[in-house]
């Protein structure tokens, strides 16, 4: 049952005596009082000490739990409080607790305990010592009368206002928790004030705990001449926090799409459907301001396929299509122009975060077990480069697939108050900050025990760089190929092995689908737009560089990659100095040629450097 100002006249409840309205609300302002008095200035804590005060008084402390002690809790603080009432109906229960506890409440029980009521609540957010959370404000009164102005700049001093009437069990709250006052200053909305029964033109509004000089009952509105006094009633909002957008996220899913919970994400599917951008902030955009009202702020990101999230997706699953923002690196107009279907295994996906300073921070895709078997089938160039999950296929085996540009499906967007930077490169790395794509890749040459550079196959090499988390390496640029020729100089210094030019593998491979289209005639397809041109026959594996290769320019000789080995030439290695025996070149050094995989070269491995979130706490 709800209590109303209709007219300045609070309904009182029916389902309680006079007598026990009396004794049991003469309890809770004594009790209030002292919880009052208790509440003092301290450094900024992660609870609310108010509801923690009212689940004591409410015989609720047995069952208090504070939220976890992490950056971002997904829950706040919780505990039953008793009320000595009885209820027979569940929705004036519901409402009963709703009313009188200024928290949110997830379930009310009449029927545990004859002649009680039990209110499960909970305080996702947090005010500050000294100040009392009611209906997700913070108050704050100051026990000192002054006209309205005086109010206006006192509460503007501590970053606050004047407090505003935004529930209709506001006024009774407040004549709980602050005994001893006659008044206070207090905004309404017009619906509210329009049938004022004390009401001055030009006057300002109050809140008449004690309404005996205006002739008003008590708990009561009255708008008063512009001299009167009264105490200021300050109110400021909390900050949002995960606990509390969870909490409005889950009453979102209540009439729409279920929201889905992690523990320390929330995912929320969106209504529209979108096809992938070449704008690589577009989902996150969209995110952003699909969950803006639960959050109020813009700490949201398009969802990050992680397993923990597809085996929520697979439990809740319908026959659709959900789209994801994975998609390939190799992504671009420049590699849509082929008129021929080739199929790729470069497997070079990955996902933008946001980093500090708001722009995209590319992260390549390393879990092998979020793909469906078989996945990324990369066909057609352009045709798969994004990806999505359809839910339709059998237990299992909705997992992440390759999946059309062009397809339109939703999306889902997660919670995120964190963004990411690049962490350092680790010891004996060197880094190099790739900027068309915001990523930050670490190469190394592969020593021994006693820091001698090795030498292996172009498998065994891969099979060796896998151990250190990382993958044979590639280039974007020449800046950055002159990054590794410089690295290969200093391996050069600690090895007497030189005959061999110290040849070097990378970490790019020729297509297989071009040794079928060139049949074994040629090296590459002279015409530039195919997908077997020279541009374009070989490619980066793992994520190490983006597709196509910068290498038409840096080739040893005009003639490669001309796979002349009997067709074997399937790898790429980095020359250095003297190759005059083959190419009458006196000094190859960063220049390049296909070589047949199974030769023992020295090789470089390279991985994405680590990636730390930033919290916003």
């Amino acid at each position: 049952m709800s209590q109303k100002i209709t007219a300045c006249v609070p309904s009182r409840n029916p389902l309680k005596s006079i007598a026990f309205q009396a004794l049991f609300e003469s309890k809770m302002v004594m009790n209030l009082l002292i919880i009052w008095s208790l509440l003092v200035y301290t450094n900024a804590q992660n609870f609310d000490k108010s509801f923690k005060e009212m689940c004591g008084f409410l015989d609720g402390k047995d069952s208090y739990r504070q939220r976890e002690n992490i950056s971002q809790p997904m829950e706040g603080d919780k505990c039953t409080v008793v009320f000595p009432i009885s209820f027979d109906d569940k929705n004036y229960a519901q409402r009963y607790c709703e009313d009188n506890v200024p928290f949110h409440i997830h379930g009310s029980h009449f029927e545990r305990e004859p002649g009680k009521l039990f209110c499960d609540a909970e305080a996702s957010l947090i005010c500050k010592d000294g100040w009392v959370q009611m209906f997700g404000r913070c108050y704050q009164i100051t026990r000192q009368m002054m006209n309205h102005p005086d109010a206006v700049k006192h509460c503007g001093d501590k970053k606050s206002k004047i407090a505003f009437m935004h529930r209709e069990a506001l006024p009774f709250r407040i004549n709980d928790y602050f005994s001893g006052v006659s008044q206070v200053w207090l905004n309404a909305s017009e619906a509210i004030t329009n049938d004022l029964i004390y009401n001055v033109d030009g006057g300002n509004l109050l809140l008449a705990l004690d309404g005996y000089r205006y002739g008003l009952p008590n708990i009561a509105l009255a708008r008063v001449e512009t001299n009167e006094k009264a105490m200021a009633l300050c109110e400021y909002t909390p900050p949002m926090n995960q606990a509390e957008s969870n909490h409005l996220l889950r009453r979102y899913g209540e009439i729409y799409y279920p929201t889905l919970f992690t523990e320390d994400k929330a995912y929320v599917r969106s209504f529209s459907s979108l096809q992938r951008s070449s704008d690589r902030m577009r989902d996150h955009n969209y995110c952003k301001k699909v969950l803006m009202p639960f959050l109020q702020t813009d700490s949201a990101q398009s969802a990050y396929p992680t397993p923990e999230f597809l085996e929520l997706l697979t439990k809740h699953r319908e026959p659709t299509i959900i789209r994801t923002s994975v998609y390939s690196a190799d992504s671009s107009l420049l590699n849509r122009v082929s008129s021929n279907c080739t199929t790729s295994t470069s497997k070079n996906y990955g996902f933008d975060r946001t980093n500090s300073n708001g722009s995209a921070l590319f992260t390549t895709l390393t879990s092998a077990n979020i793909w469906r078997k078989d996945e990324p089938k990369e066909q057609c160039d352009g045709a798969s480069w994004s990806t999505g999950i359809v839910l339709s296929r059998e237990k299992g085996e909705a997992r992440l697939e390759a999946m059309s540009d062009a397809r339109y499906a939703p999306i889902y967007c997660q919670t995120n108050f964190d963004t990411f930077d690049y962490g350092k490169c680790p010891d004996k790395w060197r880094p190099y900050y790739r900027k068309e794509r915001g990523q930050l890749w670490c190469h190394r040459l592969a020593v021994n025990e006693k820091y001698e550079p090795i030498q292996e196959s172009f498998d065994g090499a891969e099979k060796w760089c896998k151990l250190q988390g990382a993958a044979v390496t590639g280039f974007t640029n020449a800046e950055e190929l002159a990054l590794l020729d410089d690295i290969i100089n200093k391996g050069i210094w600690i090895t007497d092995n030189v005959k061999d030019q110290f040849r070097t593998w990378l970490g790019a491979k020729r297509r297989p689908q071009c040794d079928k289209v060139l049949k074994g005639k040629k090296g590459f397809i002279p015409e530039k737009s195919h997908a077997c041109s020279r541009l374009r026959v070989f490619e980066w594996l793992n994520g190490v560089a983006q597709n196509p290769p910068d290498f038409e320019d840096h080739w040893v000789a005009p003639s490669e990659p001309n796979n002349w080995q009997k067709n074997t030439e399937g790898c790429i290695e980095l020359l250095k100095g003297d190759e005059m025996k083959r190419w009458k070149v006196k000094d190859a050094s960063k220049m390049l040629n296909d070589n047949d995989c199974s030769q023992q070269k020295y090789f470089i491995c390279g991985k994405e450097a680590p990636i730390k979130s930033n919290s916003n706490v």
